[in-house]
Parts: structure tokens; C-alpha cells; sequence
């Protein structure tokens, strides 16, 4: 199988406090760097505008996040959370039009642009993350996560997925984005707050709309070693 990552970066979103726009920058070139030829970055004038929620924010600009409490390392105020909110979201369009940019590609796996500040993630963890899946078959979406299926209190963050990894076949791409798309819309217009991305994908997986394959992980080489 041909497999293909995708990464992107959103560097006007909001001043993050745990990272500088300079340091992901150079999180994102080692990422890439890692695996020439094998991973697609959205990098390049990616503005918040760009992003497929942004509409959104402009339809409710009181719009926030629905975590109350987001990290206060990484988040000068609330507000900032549910921006992020918007660029995490938009993982999901930058897969599928990876898939109509690479017609000859079989399998696609999103990784977190600043990956390799986590835990135990090197180069070698990530191009051996490659390697194998170029050599196994994939039948559904898979994604690594912490916790088991559940209840879903979204005034926190829901770690049932990772966020940071995820495979998806070819032939998914366009549905796991319009799930993704229909149930952060429609949650943002009913409660006036945007979800975290992973959130959002834990309410796709109760629909029962995709295969979904899940594997215990954590935010750390286990995402790319434990599929």
C-alpha cells in the first residue's frame, strides 16, 4: 500500500503561551524533513479564514470553547480556545483534499505538526510509523486513544481519541469529514460553543456511520507504535 501523511499549521490562529510560532516551525521542518516525499504539510499562507469552521465564528463571533477551563499553558484566554477549536478542526479538510491531491494513494495519516515535542516521539518512531503502514491493509479508521467508549461530558476535554494521529483508507476521507463537518455545525449552532476536535470525533463514533477501529494509546510513541 502507498501511504501518505499530512500535517498543517495555522500560524495567525491566536498567541499560543506553551509554544512561539518560531518553535513550531521547527517541530514542523523536522516532522517533514523525517519523511521527504512521504507527507503533505498545509503550512504555507494557511490563514484561520481559510479553515472550513471559520464561517462559524463570523455567524456567532460570541462563539466559545465548550471547555470552560482550557489549559491555561497554552491559552492567554478562552477565547483562544475555541480558535483553536477552529484550526483543530480543520485536520479533517486537510485529509480529504490530501486525497484529491494524491489520486494514487492508498492509505493517509494525520500527524500533529509539533509531534515530536511529545513524549518518546523521534524521527525514527515516525518513519518507522510510515514503514509499517505501507505494509499493512487497512479496512477502517483507525485512531489511538486513552480512554474506553463512554458518556461524553463536553465541557472537558474527551480523550477517548489522541487527536494528534489517525489513519484513515482512501475511500473515508470525504465521510469521516462530513461527520466531523455536520456534527460540529450543528452542536455549534445549537450551544453557542465549538468542541475540541477530539471531542468531536468521539460524538462521530457514537453515530456508528463509520468503521471505526480504535487502540489504546497515549500522547506519546504509543500512538505510532501500538496500531
Amino acid at each position: 500500500m502507498k501511504a501518505m501523511a499530512v500535517t498543517g499549521y495555522v500560524s495567525n490562529a491566536f498567541p499560543a503561551k506553551h509554544l512561539s510560532i518560531e518553535q513550531f516551525k521547527q517541530f514542523g521542518d523536522r516532522l517533514k524533513k523525517a519523511i521527504p516525499g512521504k507527507i503533505h504539510a498545509f503550512d504555507e499562507n494557511w490563514t484561520l479564514q481559510n479553515c472550513w469552521a471559520w464561517p462559524l465564528m463570523e455567524e456567532n463571533p460570541a462563539l466559545m470553547p465548550s471547555d470552560a477551563n482550557p489549559p491555561s499553558d497554552r491559552f492567554h484566554e478562552p477565547k483562544h480556545a475555541a480558535l483553536s477549536n477552529i484550526v483543530l478542526l480543520q485536520r479533517y479538510d486537510w485529509m480529504r483534499r490530501c486525497g484529491e491531491l494524491y489520486p494514487d494513494v492508498d492509505v493517509f495519516a494525520w500527524i500533529e505538526y509539533s509531534v515530536l515535542k511529545q513524549r518518546n516521539v523521534t524521527e525514527q518512531v515516525i518513519q518507522g510509523f510510515m514503514q509499517n503502514l505501507e505494509e499493512k491493509s487497512f479496512e477502517a479508521v483507525s485512531l489511538p486513544g486513552c480512554w474506553q467508549k463512554g458518556p461524553i461530558d463536553d465541557s472537558r476535554a474527551h480523550w477517548r481519541f489522541c487527536g494528534s494521529c489517525w489513519i484513515c483508507p482512501r475511500k473515508y476521507l470525504n465521510g469521516v469529514f462530513n461527520a466531523v463537518r455536520t456534527v460540529a455545525t450543528l452542536r455549534a449552532r445549537m450551544t453557542g460553543k465549538i468542541s475540541w476536535d477530539m471531542n468531536t470525533m468521539a460524538y462521530v463514533e457514537l453515530l456508528d456511520v463509520l468503521p471505526i477501529r480504535w487502540y489504546s494509546a497515549n500522547h506519546d510513541e504509543t500512538q505510532f507504535t501500538n496500531f
